[in-house]
């Protein structure tokens, strides 16, 4: 009798342990997967917090663009509902004019820094990069500064700081196009420090929205491609040098617009980025797919 009570024990015990562990919510199919927050309207700028469970972007629905929040328990959770970015922050970041493109600093790190983008009044025409500070868990953003040695006259954009802290690299709108800058400083933390950003001449006009992954070595951005429309690149190399960009097979030519607005999870395992293509809610969605399924035309 004990034997069997025994064999019984151990069956069930190697049942359980041949269950496969349940998987994030944004890793299953093998193609990007349309996220479940996305609505009629356009969802754009994607960033994601280091902890995986708040979905910071940017989406049009009231006349302007702002920026939204999605929060979920865990990565096993579906993305809910978003809503305003500043109904629980503080209002200091939502403003009358376009806001949009964040970068936030890592989680449980105090002050933690958000990066973004705005107008920051109805008498200013163009975007430049603006930082707010969150100084404990429960405090609201601080009134926001500009980032005065990477902002001008031109629209600033994408804002992406690498994992060290050391290097803040961005989209400028430059008489040639778009083109990717970055800008260093000494320090690896804080609001400050950053110094005249250098044009990273490797990659052509058009090529922007940088987002790197944790060793900084590999960026993807968006670029032109045929049709007047958008796709998505990967480029390899460090600091101003870098390779030619290589497109993406995920890039679907069936998109009005295309693919654009790549944003990496903290870790790099997952692409997050915006478009029109179909299977969507309609306009712009927010889509993701993981890293290790990316491809290029060469790599294949």
């Amino acid at each position: 009798m004990w034997k069997l009570i025994a064999i019984a024990a151990c069956i069930l015990s190697l049942s359980v342990l041949l269950v496969p562990a349940p998987r994030a919510a944004d890793t299953r199919p093998d193609g990007p997967i349309n996220l479940t927050c996305n609505t009629a309207d356009n969802e754009d700028d994607p960033h994601l917090s280091s902890d995986g469970c708040t979905l910071l972007y940017s989406c049009d629905a009231k006349g302007k663009i702002d920026i939204m929040v999605s929060r979920r328990k865990t990565d096993r959770h579906i993305w809910p509902k978003g809503h305003l970015f500043g109904d629980e922050d503080g209002d200091y970041i939502r403003t009358k004019v376009d806001d949009r493109s964040t970068f936030l600093t890592p989680d449980l790190r105090y002050p933690q820094f958000l990066f973004y983008a705005t107008k920051k009044d109805e008498e200013v025409n163009n975007f430049d990069i603006y930082v707010a500070v969150k100084q404990t868990p429960k405090a609201a953003f601080t009134a926001p500064t500009p980032v005065n040695t990477v902002d001008t006259k031109a629209d600033e954009l994408h804002p992406w700081l690498t994992a060290d802290g050391k290097r803040l690299y961005f989209s400028r709108k430059t008489k040639d196009g778009w083109r990717v800058l970055v800008s260093s400083r000494a320090t690896a933390t804080g609001a400050a420090g950053f110094k005249e950003p250098v044009l990273i001449e490797d990659l052509p006009a058009g090529f922007h929205h940088p987002t790197l992954t944790p060793n900084g070595k590999t960026m993807y951005l968006q670029g032109p491609v045929e049709k007047d429309r958008w796709g998505l690149f990967v480029t390899t190399g460090s600091g101003t040098k870098w390779a030619r960009p290589e497109p993406l097979t995920i890039n679907s030519s069936d998109a009005p617009t295309g693919d654009l607005s790549p944003s990496l999870s903290r870790d790099g395992s997952r692409l997050y980025f915006a478009s029109d293509r179909p299977g969507g809610k309609g306009k712009l969605d927010l889509w993701v797919i993981q890293t290790s399924k990316l491809q290029t035309a060469k790599g294949k």
